[in-house]
């Protein structure tokens, strides 16, 4: 909404009678409760939970005591930790488990599980021993259910109790397409950026392949296993769910195709253009829903990698960056706000002026 609203006001600098509909997105990971929050009649659930690394913290999801709404951020995701603290070996999916668990025992029916920004790469095994599900090494002794306790797997014991998820109906919302294991796996495509070296990097894709030999389910082959260090393998797997496209439930839920006819120019943007936009997320599907009724969009970003073709693939009027040469990250990071306006005016005169 702060991003929409400085976009509105570089608009009012240039005109102030054009109209404006202000309308946040997301694509199932971290935002997606804020935007759920504004259309829908939600109330926040807090509880206590365990962050990636074991310590107890606060967190929400949003319930209408019939459907509830979890986003593994809230507890398993990389804003709950600082920097330094980044480690996939060691973080766990647990506390995702726990908001689960508490939501299910309110009573509700149904649960929407919003995978992005997972600290995690342990194939979900941290929410499903939250669940009641042990792993055991070659010694009967459990596992921690962590990246490093991938490897160590040797049987799975389903939960004790398995009345707590009978007929719960579970839906994962991702827009990454990614398969659980391999080059353009879970740990090679994501855990660097969760704080992994090459080393790490190759012992949790081993710890990956492990686990889903020792299940010879299936579901590793499957697009979307991969999305949030696995979390999509793990909820196929332990919770029944079904895969759906994040940004085509928001889409709906909001009435996105209905607020596009009445528009000329859709303005839309993310942190970073690069390949990965290209697969299914947020900008992508504006740009390709506005195509479809012949309608231009101009994309603001953070940064931008490749910007010619990037613009070309999108098929967008413009991509504008607020990152330049005169302009540094830190710099961009602490002034966003005043460099998305400018950047607005600035796109809305050529748009102006070509049209």
């Amino acid at each position: 909404m702060e991003a929409c609203e400085a976009m509105e006001q570089g608009i009012r600098k240039l005109d102030k009678t054009i109209d404006v509909i202000k309308c946040p997105m997301a694509d199932g990971g971290e935002g997606t409760l804020d935007v759920l929050e504004q259309h829908l009649v939600l109330e926040r659930v807090y509880c206590q939970v365990s962050n990636p690394l074991m310590r107890s913290i606060e967190a929400y999801y949003l319930s209408d005591n019939e459907v509830a709404y979890i986003e593994m951020a809230q507890a398993s995701g990389l804003q709950c930790l600082q920097p330094s603290e980044y480690d996939p070996l060691k973080t766990s999916s647990y506390g995702t488990g726990e908001l689960i668990e508490h939501a299910i025992e309110s009573g509700v029916g149904e649960i929407y599980l919003l995978i992005g920004g997972s600290a995690t790469n342990d194939g979900g095994i941290g929410m499903a021993a939250a669940l009641g599900f042990d792993f055991l090494d070659k010694n009967g002794q459990r596992v921690t259910p962590n990246g490093q306790g991938l490897s160590l797997i040797e049987r799975v014991v389903p939960p004790q109790y398995p009345d707590l998820l009978k007929g719960i109906h579970f839906t994962v919302l991702t827009d990454v397409q990614n398969l659980l294991c391999g080059r353009q796996g879970a740990a090679h495509v994501y855990a660097k950026q969760k704080g992994a070296d090459e080393a790490m990097i190759n012992q949790l894709d081993d710890g990956l392949v492990h686990l889903s030999r020792l299940l010879k389910n299936g579901f590793e082959q499957l697009s979307g296993a991969g999305a949030a260090g696995g979390l999509g393998y793990g909820a196929m797997t332990f919770l029944a769910a079904e895969l759906r496209s994040g940004v085509d439930f928001i889409m709906e839920t909001i009435d996105f195709e209905n607020k596009l006819k009445s528009v000329d120019l859709v303005i839309t943007g993310e942190g970073k253009l690069d390949l990965q936009t290209l697969e299914g997320k947020v900008v992508f599907a504006v740009c390709q829903r506005a195509k479809y009724i012949d309608i231009k969009v101009a994309v603001i970003c953070g940064d931008v990698e490749s910007p010619e073709y990037i613009k070309q693939a999108l098929g967008a009027f413009g991509v504008y960056s607020l990152l330049t040469p005169e302009v540094s990250t830190k710099f961009a990071m602490t002034n966003a706000s005043e460099l998305i306006e400018r950047n607005v005016t600035v796109l809305l005169k050529e748009f102006i002026s070509e049209d």
